[in-house]
């Protein structure tokens, strides 16, 4: 499988696509405010700056979306920057290695950066995914009423 990847700055009318999907699998932590979630997302898209959105393609179609993040969980977290995070897969594409691809893709920036690391949180406690592509476990925890596990990937030459 072929994807192609671009900026959500470059597709802004994917934005409520994207928001939909999100709200699908996080709407406890939304809201039901659609056009204020849309407008929020569109005023932060960036190709340079933080956070960064990343769409994923196939045959022209918007099959993913992920981010590069300065901050996730600042409340718990307040001195650990720089992560992957809002990783969702269409329903209809998942178990085709998409959600790997777009994942090695936001490495490759977070490299292109000179970023050290790379954090991350999933609800796979196993580690899943992440594990298999090198993520390493630093601890469990409670995050509004979920198990999740943190994670990170040191990026190489980089620390």
């Amino acid at each position: 499988m072929s994807l192609r990847f671009d900026y959500l700055l470059h597709h802004p009318h994917l934005v409520p696509l994207v928001i939909r999907w999100w709200h699908g699998v996080w709407a406890d932590r939304m809201g039901d405010d659609f056009p204020a979630l849309e407008n929020q997302l569109t005023e932060s898209l960036s190709s340079t700056g933080f956070p960064t959105h990343v769409i994923a393609f196939e045959n022209e179609e918007p099959i993913a979306v992920a981010a590069l993040k300065l901050q996730e969980l600042a409340d718990l977290f307040p001195d650990r920057q720089y992560w992957l995070g809002s990783v969702y897969v269409d329903e209809a594409q998942r178990g085709r290695n998409v959600a790997s691809q777009i994942t090695r893709h936001i490495i490759d920036l977070a490299v292109a950066r000179g970023l050290p690391h790379l954090y991350l949180q999933t609800q796979n406690t196993s580690g899943g995914l992440y594990a298999r592509l090198g993520w390493t476990a630093l601890q469990e925890l409670n995050v509004r009423g979920e198990q999740t596990l943190l994670m990170i990937k040191h990026l190489q030459g980089n620390g």
